[in-house]
């Protein structure tokens, strides 16, 4: 965590705005960690660059293990972690959200079942692909992510 937050936050274009997403990723990860004992997250996404314009927010997928004996309040805590789409309010005025995203929407957050390889091959094309200046993928062209396991 000390050496992301040095690369793209300290380091970076746009630190001040960086360190809120950071913070809001730090606070993530303590709440993931209060529910799983292991895994592994995948963070992406223009926070994982120097580029000129600053990021929206961080992305992540989560590796979970299916082999962690996780109850059904365990899913309950986790759930409300990941980007939720088709979202509906209830309480007020009917109101649909198309993405919710956690942490105020500093965390686009996805579920992967570690180990499944059909899963994983998803989010790691996903997250190894490049996108030019017009938003376009680039065929051919790769790039890496981070990994961060506990």
């Amino acid at each position: 965590m000390d050496e992301i937050e040095q690369l793209f936050v300290d380091q970076a274009p746009h630190a001040g705005h960086r360190r809120r997403i950071f913070r809001g990723f730090e606070l993530y990860v303590d709440m993931v960690k209060d529910v799983l004992e292991r895994g592994t997250f995948w963070v992406d996404g223009g926070f994982c660059s120097h580029k000129a314009a600053p990021p929206e927010d961080l992305d992540l997928a989560v590796l979970v293990d299916p082999s962690l004996p996780l109850t059904d309040k365990d899913w309950e805590r986790l759930v409300p972690l990941f980007t939720l789409q088709g979202v509906q309010a209830q309480g007020g005025p009917v109101s649909w959200a198309k993405r919710v995203q956690p942490m105020g929407g500093l965390i686009d957050s996805f579920l992967v079942v570690a180990g499944v390889p059909q899963q994983e091959a998803v989010w790691d094309a996903t997250w190894s692909s490049v996108k030019g200046p017009d938003g376009q993928l680039i065929p051919g062209a790769v790039k890496g992510y981070l990994e961060v396991s506990w």
